[in-house]
């Protein structure tokens, strides 16, 4: 079995530090329009310390401005987030696979990252369009 991905959901940067710089340049310079930040299952927040998301052509951007978790795979580092059709088969196929992952939220709104064997980190999501 492999993994149904369906398109991209965002990347992710951390900009620990500098996230008024970092707001500035991405969308004063940039022009990319900023989005309230929205976890799934979780209220959207509009304006955090902890850094903002962009959103172009529906394609987001999370800049994060966060201190490490620490251990492996690290949401608050560089990413790259997937929709995936079936967020439930895909934490069955990374058990069946003993890969190892991270997981925030239950049911469909959970988020799972995992690393490739480069150590870069994967996020998977729930596409909302395959519910």
């Amino acid at each position: 079995m492999s993994i149904n991905i369906t398109r991209m959901n965002h990347a992710a940067v951390n900009v620990l530090g500098k996230v008024e710089e970092a707001r500035s340049f991405y969308v004063d310079l940039l022009g990319l329009p900023e989005v309230p930040m929205q976890l799934p299952g979780m209220e959207p927040i509009n304006h955090s310390e902890f850094g903002f998301w962009l959103e172009k052509q529906g394609v987001q951007m999370h800049v994060i401005g966060r201190e490490s978790m620490g251990e492996p795979p690290d949401p608050t580092q560089f990413h790259v987030s997937w929709f995936v059709e079936d967020i439930s088969a895909v934490a069955t196929e990374l058990s069946d696979q003993d890969i190892h992952n991270r997981v925030m939220g239950e049911g469909n709104n959970r988020v799972i990252w995992i690393l490739d064997p480069a150590n870069n980190i994967m996020e998977f999501q729930q596409d909302p369009e395959c519910l």
